[in-house]
């Protein structure tokens, strides 16, 4: 035998090795009927499962409006959609399409009910901003479809060798329930392109995490009496869904990427213009606007330049390979002097509000005086006094019954005037009928 001949045979001998070292020590550890019986039992409708469907995603769409990282996680490790998943994975593996019409059938309604209680939610919610937290879910990328194609072997294998604490973990990892509740969102407050966003990252969570269920199974000999056919028709859609997903989701990081390169090109850029100039970057924002980037920035300077926006723009002309536009807006820096009169402004301010409040609490317990020191004047007789304080006016109104004639109340309006200088003094004399008016009134 030459060597090629010999080489041949030893690759062959090492891959007979390898399939008899998984038959024994990875296949045969494993209670194929056991794992079956509890898959086919955890991924059915039941009532348990809508109920738990309900309660998570109604935790999820509730943390999600408020922007609370920790109820987001919370409905994470309810997951109650896990179970119809990994029954998927598991009847594609096995080739069972009994039991695939099950999983379908269990997922399509939670996702209905998922839907429906986000969207009832939102509508009886105050909160209709989107938030960070729902903003985050709406741009999935090749990254997101990595970490659910981890986390579905991760949970595959939790299931297979019962390890159960694995499953809460890759919960977490693929966040089911948030961005479903996310769509639920979008359609209630007629976003499209937040409810478009994330069923892309739902599909894609989904799909990956039972497809890698799929290829843990086959790992560990499970659809080993699935025929040749069978076999290429999984190994088929395993690959063409993975390659749908993974070029959109490529792109989308390719983009996030570049965005990201343009924002630090864009803040070097314009930082080193700055500091010539004893400035700084207040805020800077670089968005992608069809077939341009749109850049915006706030500058903090020590005086106003004149020519800032035509030397950004020469700078970032040298550095960016994309079209752009510049919006720049200066604010200027307060220097020491400016601080300290502003300062000397505010103490100022709070003396003149404190004073002014002296001068209400003076003029209100100056009233009631007032009103004494005319119920003097008027020596017993019955009247009802005014006193408007802002207006600097007394008024007096006397009844019908009244002793005092005119020449009296002329008198006292002298009285009155000398009492108080500076006041405007009204003395009224009710008629019969204005005074019978006004008792009606009363009672």
């Amino acid at each position: 035998m030459n060597m090629q001949g010999r080489q041949s045979h030893r690759r062959g001998s090492d891959v007979r090795r390898f399939w008899l070292w998984r038959r024994l020590s990875i296949i045969r550890g494993v209670d194929h009927d056991a794992v079956m019986s509890n898959v086919m039992e955890g991924g059915g409708l039941t009532p348990r499962y809508a109920f738990m469907v309900v309660m998570s995603c109604g935790i999820a769409i509730l943390g999600l409006l408020q922007s609370s990282a920790a109820v987001v996680i919370g409905a994470m490790l309810i997951s109650p959609l896990m179970g119809p998943i990994v029954q998927l994975g598991f009847s594609l593996c096995v080739v069972d399409f009994r039991l695939m019409r099950k999983a379908l059938y269990a997922l399509m309604v939670g996702i209905a009910l998922a839907l429906f209680t986000a969207m009832c939610i939102v509508w009886l919610s105050p909160l209709k901003e989107a938030t960070s937290e729902i903003l985050a879910r709406t741009q999935p990328n090749l990254f997101d479809l990595l970490v659910a194609l981890f986390s579905g072997l991760a949970g595959g294998y939790a299931v297979i060798t019962r390890k159960g604490e694995t499953i809460v973990g890759v919960a977490i990892a693929t966040a089911l329930m948030p961005p479903l509740a996310v769509v639920g969102f979008g359609l209630a407050t007629s976003n499209m392109a937040i409810a478009g966003g994330a069923f892309f990252l739902f599909m894609t969570n989904l799909l990956a995490i039972a497809l890698s269920m799929t290829l843990i199974a086959k790992w560990y000999g499970f659809g080993v009496e699935n025929s040749p056919q069978h076999a290429a028709w999984q190994a088929g859609v395993i690959a063409v869904t993975f390659i749908l997903l993974a070029i959109p989701l490529g792109l989308a990081l390719r983009d996030i990427a570049e965005q990201t390169w343009m924002t630090k090109q864009t803040r070097v850029a314009i930082q080193s213009y700055l500091d010539e100039h004893g400035g700084s970057i207040e805020h800077l924002k670089v968005e992608q606007r069809k077939d341009r980037y749109a850049i915006d920035v706030v500058a903090l300077v020590p005086a106003y330049l004149d020519d800032a926006k035509a030397n950004i723009e020469a700078r970032l002309a040298g550095r960016l390979k994309h079209n752009f536009v510049v919006q720049v807006r200066q604010m200027l820096e307060a220097n020491n002097n400016i601080r300290l009169n502003q300062a000397d402004l505010d103490d100022l301010r709070l003396r003149v509000d404190d004073l002014t409040q002296q001068v209400a609490e003076l003029r209100e317990q100056s009233r009631p005086l007032i009103a004494l020191q005319v119920k003097d004047l008027l020596k017993g007789e019955p009247g009802d006094v005014d006193v408007d304080i802002d207006q600097r006016k007394i008024s007096v109104t006397l009844p019908a019954t009244t002793h005092l004639d005119e020449q009296d109340i002329q008198a006292l309006k002298t009285k009155l005037s000398e009492a108080e200088p500076g006041w405007s003094i009204d003395v009224n004399k009710l008629s019969l009928a204005e005074q019978e008016r006004s008792r009606a009134q009363t009672q």
